[in-house]
């Protein structure tokens, strides 16, 4: 993978782990953890990040393996919302 393939996966990444935030700041605002936006998180990653990134490894930019690699990064970030989500609804129960 060249050095221009690997800045703009870590700006994906930034911009994952951002969403990510964002979504958990909301959940907060709203007095916990709302299941919708889980799925909120999940359709913006599939829609935004994941054909980019598929069309990066088509395009010979990276190897199926590291898609597989970022695909479970943004796999984890959404784990970890949803866990954070969850805390989020036994808490203001």
């Amino acid at each position: 993978m060249d050095e221009d393939v690997k800045r703009e996966l870590e700006s994906l990444k930034t911009m994952v782990l951002a969403w990510k935030e964002s979504y958990m700041k909301l959940a907060l605002e709203e007095g916990g953890g709302s299941e919708y936006l889980l799925k909120e998180y999940d359709a913006e990653v599939e829609e935004f990040v994941f054909p980019y990134v598929y069309k990066i490894m088509r395009l010979g930019g990276m190897e199926a393996w590291e898609l597989q690699d970022f695909m479970s990064f943004c796999q984890a970030q959404s784990q970890e919302l949803h866990e954070a989500l969850t805390e989020m609804e036994v808490i203001s129960e």
